[in-house]
């Protein structure tokens, strides 16, 4: 079984659009993404990336902010994954410290990289966004950002660590690089759709029953692991048959976890999450 490359894994993040679209006015300014170029020395970096802690989808998608980082002209990293700690007690974490050499400023940026499905039972817009096995929301990560994680940075406890960097709390600004895929169920047209950024809306979500009242028998298929949701569907080559799907999905689906399934037809590739709820 060939794997598809942490290259091709790494471009999938890159590509994977901000959650904003440029023209909203959000209540968090948007982190500008560098251009970056494929070299051999990032190649290198990414090489690096095969340990246990980037087995973890939110912990690969930093390794890979961090490699931009680093291959870019604009920024520099000052520091990344600063946890504050008094008392032997964790406060929380900044993501990352960057120097803007385009705006001549540091940055506070948080990292967010999530795949959202849109469930239209839940009363607000933003409410209804919500994880694929229901545990996490948007209107819950931005809840978070907006009460802990940004203001942790002008914490008394956060001085400390700033000093250290010789950066002023009061000096920084802070930044939200929130890349998201999200899906919506086949027969929903959104009315609010400039809420969000269009080129975020990746695919559909179905029921298990819904999904086998398809008439794709004859298409291809597979379900990826997580470290491979935020690839393109068409770099992958272990494609395998609907009734071999089924048997890989439906024990996922019975012990309440929400499979990504990518599906290959003659002519195009699709994203679809199968949730069993």
């Amino acid at each position: 079984m060939k794997e598809i490359s942490i290259l091709e894994q790494f471009l999938g993040f890159l590509k994977t659009p901000d959650i904003f679209p440029e023209s909203k006015d959000s209540e968090f300014k948007t982190f500008d993404f560098p251009e970056v170029d494929i070299t051999d020395s990032l190649e290198a970096s990414l090489d690096d990336l095969h340990h246990p802690r980037n087995s973890v989808l939110g912990k690969r998608m930093e390794s890979f902010f961090e490699i931009a980082i680093d291959h870019s002209s604009r920024y520099e990293l000052l520091a990344s994954n600063i946890q504050i700690i008094e008392n032997k007690q964790t406060l929380g974490e900044l993501d990352f410290l960057l120097f803007d050499n385009e705006e001549a400023k540091p940055l506070h940026v948080e990292l967010v990289y999530k795949l959202y499905v849109y469930d239209p039972e839940f009363p607000s817009e933003l409410e209804r966004w919500i994880g694929p096995n229901r545990k996490d929301s948007f209107s819950e990560k931005l809840e978070k950002l907006r009460i802990k994680q940004f203001p942790l940075l002008f914490k008394n406890e956060t001085s400390s660590y700033l000093d250290k960097l010789g950066v002023d709390p009061q000096n920084i600004e802070q930044q939200l690089c929130f890349k998201a895929q999200l899906f919506t169920p086949s027969d929903l047209i959104l009315k609010d759709a400039n809420i969000l950024n269009p080129e975020a809306y990746t695919g559909n979500w179905y029921s298990l029953k819904e999904f086998l009242n398809k008439d794709w028998k004859n298409n291809l298929f597979y379900s990826p692991k997580k470290k491979n949701w935020n690839c393109e569907p068409g770099k992958n080559k272990n494609w395998i048959s609907h009734s071999a799907l089924l048997i890989e999905i439906e024990d996922l689906c019975q012990n309440n976890k929400a499979p990504l399934v990518w599906m290959k037809t003659e002519k195009s590739y699709h994203r679809f999450f199968i949730v069993w709820w």
